[in-house]
């Protein structure tokens, strides 16, 4: 064991003492030669530059790079022509330490092998009118080589940067790029065509800007990394491929490639994972971390890869970027999703060889998963296109509770109670300013078992089930199925334009509507002619614009209505095969060639119904009837809202055409200032128990039948005005006398009725008398004339009227 001891501390104290005597010879061949190292090195760093070189002091350093010597070159400085103009030195350094080979310099050969500087700054520097000192990087030309010194196997085996700041500003083409130097060394192998670089990099960089008007990548960004550098000097490239480095600790994986040919180029990747969003909105620009703001993370990104290539002698470069989010939540302005999962993909060329900027960018989402409210979205594809007025591109599908959604829109207008939902939709289009130009949503929204009602009317549908369809900005609602106050209805409509008008003009609106019903209680639907209730978006709605839209779509759409009916019950009407075409503007109703069967025979009605006042509309209708039975219809029109004739005193089919104008109460429904006339025809008529008529019995003809008296065709125009009721000249052949009739009958206490009763009714006429019509021009030959006129007890008395 000392034996072995021995030995070794013998061979180390050989190595030591070989060790020194090689310092010793070095420094005693270095002193002895000290003014010709000196001389070469300053020759070789001038050959190789072309510019004015100052060097404040030059001695020998034998430590600061042990065990190897430098020459150590103070207060060096490098400038161009046109210092004196712009004042930038295109380099300088406090010291710059010029590593000596010593079998160099034995062998005759350029003795610098590394290179070192402490302190420094190089700034190569391009102005606005393309001046640059950049070319100080180029050799300089030398005509008598033979008084240059030997490069033939000069190789630079090492270099170190300390504390060096390094900037690039190309102010024509907008580059900047700009670091502060900590620490880098560079081992270099250099074998033939190719050189190794094994560099150790502590680096802060404060710009990389390739266009400084958008801003710079990776600002303020420390940098750190021991990888490997490949330059193929055949190629003029240089590589790094998958190399382990770290921006302010975190790590990243790094390949590159610079093409140093006729026309320069560079290609970057960046790999990372795991990596907080807010962070890696900070190794973007300005401009683009701030459109990234938009979106808020809760947890970091799983993957993100960006790719930037470009030339390097100019221009915007190339920018692809794809991410990963697994369960994360996702908070924008517009939506926010929780437990979110995407794919997702950026590019600043969208459209090869236009110009790479905001107007040609895309973001593109895959595979996105989420829950928004409580509602679980799914969308297989979103694009995002121009990035100054984005356009959006994708598809969205959902299962759903459809009471879900009354918080999400906040709408007071329609509100879901039960019920399932499924909507299966593509939009495109802007995120503002929607118009039947811009805007397309093509899908499908289905729901089941659902349960709605409509608040400013209290309108509740139940059983609801159908689908509505989305076609461009056109909306369809097809085989729409619920059950209204008990009324089984079917519906479709559709709506044309809506994304267009939603924000720039609501009021022109209009959506088509088509309902069946087997029977339809319009009783129940006394709630529509009521004041619509005014609602307003509730404060709490998480899609509040929206929800405004969706009520102003509900509310103040103008609807065209065409309803079938198999059976149509109002109060005492009562009517079959109902077909009706009703428009809705605002308050007002259009009717619009309403067709149905009532009391035996066809009926059509045509007209409006207009808002007057919170209390009343006016309507003015206009109604054919063909051979309906008059009895009927009195009763069911409530004797068109006078006394003078009731449904039971007549029978007979009638036909007529009037034109009718009253107010209607929107609370009692009852009519009043009745204006218009009627055009009617009663055939195969009677008169039962009419007691005007009783009371000309007990003037003349008292032995006759005035208690039931059946007539001839009678034809007329009844004009109605201010509550009184003019009788045109009318002509009544009856089986019990023949009378000419004409006046006014009035509710006001004006009634003023005039009856010719010609003298050839003392023929007596039996039970086989047909009446027949002559005219009601006829002059009737010789008669009594009878006028009646209120009594002292309001009702209608008869006295002769001499004079007529």
């Amino acid at each position: 064991m000392n034996k072995l001891l021995r030995y070794t501390l013998k061979t180390f104290a050989i190595l030591i003492g070989i060790l020194i005597l090689l310092i010793i010879g070095s420094f005693a061949y270095i002193s002895y030669h000290k003014k010709e190292l000196s001389e070469k090195v300053i020759a070789q760093v001038s050959a190789k530059l072309n510019g004015n070189v100052q060097i404040g002091n030059i001695s020998l350093s034998f430590f600061s790079n042990f065990p190897q010597v430098s020459v150590l070159l103070e207060n060096v400085s490098i400038t161009d022509t046109m210092f004196s103009t712009h004042k930038h030195p295109f380099f300088k350094a406090e010291k710059v330490y010029a590593v000596v080979g010593i079998g160099n310099a034995l062998q005759k050969n350029n003795p610098l092998t590394g290179i070192r500087i402490d302190n420094g700054q190089l700034y190569v520097f391009t102005d606005t009118s393309g001046y640059t000192n950049a070319y100080l990087f180029s050799p300089k030309k030398t005509t008598d080589s033979s008084t240059a010194p030997s490069t033939a196997k000069t190789e630079i085996e090492r270099i170190q940067l300390r504390n060096v700041h390094l900037t690039l500003d190309d102010q024509k083409k907008n580059k900047l790029y700009d670091f502060d130097i900590s620490k880098v060394t560079y081992n270099i192998d250099n074998q033939d065509s190719i050189i190794t670089l094994k560099t150790e990099n502590n680096i802060v960089i404060h710009s990389l800007a390739f266009n400084t008007k958008i801003g710079s990548y990776v600002r303020e960004t420390p940098f750190e990394g021991n990888f490997i550098v490949v330059v193929n000097k055949a190629k003029k490239q240089l590589a790094f491929k998958d190399i382990n480095i770290a921006l302010k600790g975190h790590p990243f994986t790094l390949s590159g490639q610079f093409n140093f040919v006729d026309t320069p180029t560079f290609s970057l990747k960046v790999f990372s994972k795991n990596i907080d969003y807010n962070f890696a909105k900070s190794l973007l620009t300005q401009k683009i971390a701030t459109a990234l703001s938009l979106v808020q993370l809760s947890k970091p990104v799983d993957e993100v890869l960006a790719e930037i290539s470009g030339p390097l002698s100019g221009g915007e470069p190339l920018v692809k970027a794809s991410w990963k989010l697994t369960g994360n939540d996702v908070k924008t302005s517009f939506v926010s999703l929780a437990n979110c999962s995407l794919t997702g993909s950026y590019i600043n060329e969208v459209i090869p060889g236009l110009e790479r900027n905001d107007l040609n960018s895309r973001i593109v989402f895959n595979g996105l998963t989420g829950t928004y409210e409580g509602i679980e979205l799914k969308c297989q594809n979103a694009q995002i296109d121009n990035l100054i007025t984005p356009s959006v591109l994708c598809d969205v599908t959902s299962d759903f509770d459809l009471a879900k959604l009354n918080d999400l829109l906040g709408s007071n207008t329609l509100k879901m109670k039960e019920g399932k939902g499924h909507i299966d939709i593509t939009y495109a289009g802007p995120l503002q300013e929607n118009s039947n130009q811009n805007t397309m949503i093509n899908g499908k929204l289905t729901l089941t078992n659902g349960f709605l009602v409509y608040s400013p009317r209290n309108i509740a549908v139940k059983n609801v089930s159908g689908n509505v369809a989305f076609k461009n900005s056109d909306v369809f609602v097809n085989d729409f199925k619920g059950n209204v106050f008990g009324n089984k209805i079917t519906m479709n409509g559709s709506g044309k334009n809506l994304m267009a008008l939603i924000k720039t003009n609501p009021g022109v609106m209009f959506l088509n509507w088509n309902i069946y019903t087997p029977s339809l209680n319009l009783n129940d639907f006394s709630s529509l002619l009521k004041k619509k209730s005014k609602v307003a978006v509730a404060a709490k709605s998480k899609l509040g614009s929206t929800a405004l839209y969706l009520d102003e779509i509900v509310s103040y759409s103008n609807f065209k209505i065409n309803v079938e009916a198999g059976e149509m019950l109002y109060s005492k009407f009562k009517a079959n095969n109902v077909k009706a075409t009703l428009s809705l503007k605002d308050e007002n109703w259009i009717l619009d060639n309403i067709s149905l069967q009532h009391a035996g025979g066809q009926m059509t009605v045509n007209g409006t119904l207009n808002e007057k006042d919170n209390n009343l509309y006016t309507a003015n209708v206009k109604v054919n009837m063909e051979n309906v039975d008059v009895n009927k219809v009195m009763y069911a029109f409530n004797n068109f809202g006078q006394t003078g004739i009731q449904s039971d005193n007549l029978k007979g089919r009638l036909t007529t055409d009037a034109a009718i104008q009253f107010d209607i109460d929107r609370n009692t429904e009852q009519p009043s200032n009745i204006n218009g006339f009627f055009d009617f025809s009663i055939k195969n008529g009677a008169l039962l128990h009419y007691e005007p008529l009783r009371k000309v019995q007990t003037i003349v003809f008292k032995k006759r039948n005035f208690d039931e008296i059946y007539f001839a065709e009678i034809k007329d125009r009844i004009d109605i005005k201010d509550q009184e009721i003019t009788i045109n000249r009318m002509e009544i052949q009856s089986t019990a006398l023949t009378l000419y009739v004409e006046g006014l009958y009035s509710l006001r206490g004006n009634t003023d009725i005039g009856i010719q009763v010609p003298i050839s009714n003392l023929k007596k006429r039996d039970e086989t008398y047909i009446p027949e019509n002559k005219g009601a021009d006829s002059k009737g030959g010789a008669s009594i004339y009878l006028r009646g006129r209120p009594g002292a007890d309001g009702s209608v008395a008869f006295k002769l009227d001499v004079f007529k």
